[in-house]
């Protein structure tokens, strides 16, 4: 006799293993609010550094609903952000102060050169802009959902050669694509969103070997043994990962 494996019972096991996972992560479960939508953030200097130009900086693909992957500039490791598909429409897109007024390294003796857009594109962005001016020294920050038309609007590309010259100045905070729930935005961030059969072992470190306390103790409590190694190597002192040669993602 074969024994089979029922899909359904793992499928309650890997649920109730994540829930409890989470519950040690976040402290002991605090109370979700039904109302509230929560997310997941992508943020790297070194993502920003080489941003422009690029092919998905479309107005279309800004615009759209459709959440997508973007191509991975890095290679496959394990914790990769080019895992995760990513909702470009609410993304946020922040302008130096310096490049909207034209001052500073973008002014009249500035090294930068002109602006890439006119005074027309930066009024329509300030009119949209989270940010309070008063407040905030001039920066901007829109949605994608609210540049992508703008873009179009005043037929600025940001896929074209000229726009290398942005980078640092016009940066990104993607926000991975999830269902709004805080228990999809901790799928997302703790990279447990594909199941079971991606979690990275902890066998797989060559010097460390448990996480920095005080998680080591807390995830002692986790009894889905794989889950627990997996969540280890989030839980690494700087150090370590280092060591490693991974980056960890700024999730936010």
């Amino acid at each position: 006799m074969t024994s089979e494996t029922n899909p359904a019972a793992d499928s309650s096991e890997w649920e109730a293993a994540l829930a409890a996972a989470f519950e040690i992560l976040l402290g002991g479960g605090p109370a979700v609010d039904p109302a509230a939508r929560y997310g997941v953030y992508y943020a790297s200097d070194t993502f920003d550094e080489f941003l422009f130009p690029n092919d998905w900086a479309t107005a279309d693909a800004l615009s759209g609903r459709e959440a997508g992957h973007l191509p991975d500039p890095d290679g496959a490791h394990p914790f990769s952000p080019w895992t995760w598909r990513f909702d470009l429409g609410g993304s946020l897109f922040w302008f130096d102060p310096d490049l909207l007024a034209g001052t500073g390294s973008w002014g009249e003796d500035g090294h930068k050169g002109p602006r890439p857009f006119g005074d027309a594109f930066v009024t329509d962005l300030r009119a949209v802009s989270a940010v309070d001016e008063a407040d905030e020294a001039g920066e901007v920050l829109v949605r994608g959902a609210q540049l992508g038309p703008l873009l179009s609007r005043h037929g600025v590309d940001l896929t074209g050669g000229e726009c290398e010259k942005l980078n640092g100045w016009l940066t990104v905070l993607l926000r991975v694509a999830t269902d709004g729930t805080l228990t999809d935005a901790m799928r997302a961030a703790t990279f447990t969103e594909r199941g079971p059969g991606h979690l990275v072992s902890v066998s797989d470190l060559r010097y460390a070997r448990s996480a920095v306390q005080p998680w080591e103790g807390r995830l002692g409590a986790v009894t889905h043994s794989a889950l627990r190694d997996h969540l280890r190597m989030l839980c690494l002192a700087k150090d370590d990962a280092r060591s490693q040669g991974w980056d960890q993602p700024e999730s936010r």
